[in-house]
């Protein structure tokens, strides 16, 4: 008798968590054919990867990986400010590169700052993307 009483209660129970699966595909479904994220902006150009690194002459540099995921080549402008915190308040240096690159490839990209890399280390920050988004 005990377990009559139970297999309706079992079914109720079960009957909710088969009801989450209603839609079909995945909770989060891709957001680009090949699953990753949705280009900023709109763009087909994509930034992967930034690191910032002293340069031969001393300077600032902010080495950015770019990444086309169109089929086609395609032209943007990177854009970078860097904020140094100095006693008198913080100052901001500002560089600019074109890019482009052909369809469906990856490159690395330099943003040459006019501030030393020692002076900028400690003291700063950086804020970069593409022209129209800073």
């Amino acid at each position: 008798m005990k377990r009559r009483r139970f297999l309706p209660l079992a079914a109720v129970a079960l009957s909710g968590c088969l009801g989450a699966r209603d839609e079909s595909g995945p909770r989060t479904p891709p957001l680009t054919p090949k699953g990753g994220p949705t280009p900023e902006g709109g763009r087909n150009l994509r930034i992967v990867d930034a690191v910032p690194r002293e340069g031969e002459d001393g300077s600032l540099v902010f080495a950015v990986t770019v990444e086309n995921t169109a089929a086609s080549s395609q032209r943007d402008t990177l854009v970078g400010i860097a904020t140094v915190q100095g006693e008198s308040g913080s100052t901001e240096y500002e560089a600019r590169r074109q890019v482009s690159l052909d369809g469906n490839t990856e490159a690395e990209f330099d943003l040459v700052f006019d501030v030393a890399y020692e002076q900028w280390a400690g003291n700063g920050g950086i804020s970069y993307g593409w022209q129209g988004q800073l």
